[in-house]
Formats: C-alpha cells, structure tokens, sequence
C-alpha cells in the first residue's frame, strides 16, 4: 500500500488489541484514523507521541480499512497543557469540536492551522482569562471556516444595522431587531460591551492583539463561552461532550 507523509494532533484514542490502540487525528487533510501498533508497550517509541493532544509528523501506511502510523516525530507537544487540568480540558473541548464538525478527507488546512496555534497558545496562557480569551478566538474563527459565522451587527431578518444591546438568535446565527425578534423563540440577550468585545477579536487573526486582550476578565469569558457554545452546540446534533464537562466543573 502506498505511504504518506501528514502533520497531525491526536483528539482521541481507542483500545485495539493487548499492544494497540486507534489513534483519532486531526491532520491538514482532514480526520484520520490510524493504528498505532505497539504503542502500549514500555518501550515503544511511539507511546509518548501517540498521547492526547500531541502535534506530529507522521509516515503514514495506507491501508484498506485502518492506515497504520509508521513513524511519529514530535512537533509540539504541547507540555504545559496537559499538566494544568483546564488547559487540559478546554484543549479537548476544542480537539472535539474539530472531530465532530470536520469530516473525513476534508481540506482542512486552514482548521488545522487555528487549532495547532490555539493549542500552542492555551499552553502558554498564564491564566484563566488569557485561556478563555484563545478559546473564544477560536471558537469564533472555526465557525468562520465552516461558513457558520455569527452575524452581530445588521438584524438577520431586515438587515437593519442595529445599536445598543440586541437579542441573539442562536437558531438564525445573529442578532435581531426588537421588531423582528418576536417571530424566534431561542434569544440570548447580548449587551453592547459583549457584542462589541466578539466582534473585535472575531474580526482578527488569532495572532493579532487587540484592546481587550488586556482588558478581558473570567466573567466576561465565560459569559462569552457559554454564549458561543450554545451557538455551536445547536449547528450539530452530536452532544458535545466536554463542553457539558466544562459546565459542571469551571462555570
């Protein structure tokens, strides 16, 4: 079978046999499965590099049902992320909204590329509001690829520009007018500092400071989280799993 050389992060592993596991990733390419054989054994050169959220440059054996990795040399490994638990555990929250919204085979590039920095940054964050605030870029930017942008200034209905604080349609993806909102049944209320707030850093590249970088707190985060993830969680009709973990535990 023909081999192939791949950029991938693990999102997830399952058992295979006594030695093996099935190793869930997430490459430029799109998701892709493979078996990692060996990997449970002491001295396997590929366990450490097979871990949850890890960044590699893979070999990969092409195979009928299952391709097989061959070789793994680490990229990122993303260190000081898996040893604080909400780094850990937001990392996930991400790497699952990728495994769920980003099928197979697709051109996942640019996916790729906000999700390996996200990680990067989250790893660094020295808090819980710099963590929240990589969180939402993300968030914001994923859905943006995926053409689910949201629409925060011109009511979705009438197009009229609006001001002040509005009602958010989490089923239509944007904000209403006072006078359209009474035909939706699913609105959140937005102030105008959190509106303003979403639309400066979706607006920007995920590398790109902005006033409120500096300016962010744990309750405007999570605010902010918790509004995004419900926005999101409504594009699927898979529960997302660690944003329920994230409920229970941080917020």
């Amino acid at each position: 079978m023909e081999n192939f050389v791949t950029d991938a992060i693990n999102i997830k592993t399952y058992p295979l046999s006594e030695h093996d596991n099935i190793v869930l990733m997430f490459s430029k390419q799109g998701l892709i499965k493979c078996v990692a054989k060996g990997v449970k054994k002491p001295k396997s050169k590929l366990g450490a590099r097979m871990q949850l959220l890890v960044a590699n440059k893979l070999l990969v054996k092409k195979g009928k049902n299952l391709d097989t990795v061959c070789q793994a040399q680490a990229l990122n490994t993303f260190n000081k992320l898996r040893h604080d638990f909400d780094k850990l555990t937001y990392g996930m929250y991400l790497g699952e909204l990728v495994s769920v919204f980003c099928r197979e085979n697709l051109n996942s590039e640019g996916i790729y590329d906000i999700f390996y920095k996200t990680l990067e940054n989250i790893s660094e964050a020295n808090s819980k509001e710099k963590i929240l605030l990589h969180v939402l870029k993300f968030q914001l930017k994923f859905m943006q690829i995926l053409g689910y942008g949201l629409e925060l200034n011109r009511c979705m209905v009438c197009g009229h520009e609006l001001e002040g604080d509005v009602l958010l349609s989490i089923d239509e993806g944007g904000v209403l007018c006072k006078e359209c909102s009474h035909k939706y049944i699913n609105k959140i209320n937005v102030p105008l500092k959190i509106r303003e707030f979403l639309t400066e850093i979706g607006k920007r590249e995920l590398e790109e400071e902005t006033k409120y970088d500096s300016l962010i707190n744990e309750k405007v985060g999570i605010t902010c989280f918790n509004l995004l993830k419900k926005y999101i969680g409504k594009r699927t009709n898979i529960t997302i799993k660690t944003a329920k973990v994230l409920e229970e535990q941080f917020i």
